[in-house]
């Protein structure tokens, strides 16, 4: 009798913490079709970043005059950010790679139409395997190409300081976002955010606490993302709940 009222106040609370989440997604969906012109058509998939989470991430660029953006898994994201920058004369760049190559002809053509493409970089890269111990604490083998993605990192005129994961899928593991900080962690600037999508998995929540227990940062879990910030940054969550 007791487990039953368990299981229907669980089920309550899933479907109240639902509608919450759309209620923050309709707010900021508001904000962002700002950007761009009327009548426009934004291609969310089940796969895209949250309007919510996206709208933080363009309060961290604006507040704390983010640089150097580094992103992994290109979307709807992209084309939003590039168009923020766009619209509000900013300096930011944004180097985003992701391992499908038509996927990244539909971002482009994407970017192109709404005339923002000059501050992004897109890079297509396939995910391999590598034997970097350090990038695999779980055995997760596969990531985006190493020599691909360090090529176009070190091409980078500034130091990292906005950081976006969102890719690649957990087809080869469920452990498979976590090599990205590994990775980039030297070319972090002092002061820096990372935003790590989908974290209402128990596999995205361990792999930003092992990034915070490794950076030292500051971490907060989110509704569906979280984040770690380093450095002098103003607090940007676009709602206090």
């Amino acid at each position: 009798m007791l487990s039953n009222k368990l299981r229907k106040l669980k089920k309550t609370i899933k479907e109240i913490d639902k509608i919450h989440r759309s209620n923050d997604d309709a707010y900021a969906l508001q904000f962002i079709l700002k950007l761009f012109p009327e009548y426009s058509y934004l291609p969310f998939t089940p796969f895209s970043l949250n309007p919510f989470t996206i709208l933080h991430i363009l309060n961290d660029i604006l507040f704390n005059d983010r640089k150097q953006i580094l992103e992994f898994g290109s979307g709807i994201s992209t084309i939003i950010i590039s168009r923020f920058i766009k619209i509000n004369n900013l300096e930011t760049k944004i180097l985003s790679f992701d391992n499908n190559e038509g996927w990244l002809k539909i971002i482009s053509k994407e970017l192109e139409k709404y005339n923002c493409s000059e501050s992004v970089n897109l890079v297509h890269s396939e995910l391999s395997k590598h034997n970097k111990v350090t990038y695999k604490k779980y055995n997760n083998e596969y990531w985006y190409d190493l020599n691909e993605v360090n090529k176009n990192i070190n091409t980078l005129t500034k130091k990292i300081d906005l950081v976006i994961v969102d890719g690649p899928s957990t087809d080869t593991s469920n452990y498979v976002r976590y090599t990205a900080i590994p990775v980039i962690n030297e070319m972090l600037s002092k002061s820096y955010c990372i935003f790590l999508d989908d974290t209402k998995r128990p596999y995205e929540k361990e792999i930003l606490l092992e990034w915070n227990i490794y950076l030292k940062g500051n971490l907060r879990y989110q509704k569906v993302y979280g984040t770690i910030t380093k450095g002098d940054n103003f607090s940007t969550n676009p709602l206090s709940h």
